[in-house]
């Protein structure tokens, strides 16, 4: 197995737990989105044996920061009272 195929391997395995812990939270073609940008901004850059968890860390973060601002925005009404 060739050192590619391992990083292409990790890679899926840790979009298939982002998607576990982001799913409920997150569209999954966000989720999409994040990974492959991830990806592309990460590829070429990173020490390949380092490229895993680089990649996972930037995503997660870049999930996060996706949901804070969506919690900042969401306008909550209070209940009406009825007399």
């Amino acid at each position: 197995m060739t050192a590619q195929r391992t990083i292409t391997d990790e890679i899926g395995e840790i979009g298939v737990w982002l998607m576990g812990e982001f799913g409920g939270r997150v569209p999954a073609s966000v989720i999409s989105r994040v990974l492959n940008a991830s990806r592309r901004d990460l590829e070429g850059r990173i020490d390949p044996e380092e490229l895993g968890e680089m990649f996972y860390t930037l995503c997660r973060f870049r999930l996060q920061r996706i949901l804070a601002a969506d919690q900042r925005i969401t306008i909550k009404i209070p209940d009406a009272r009825v007399s």
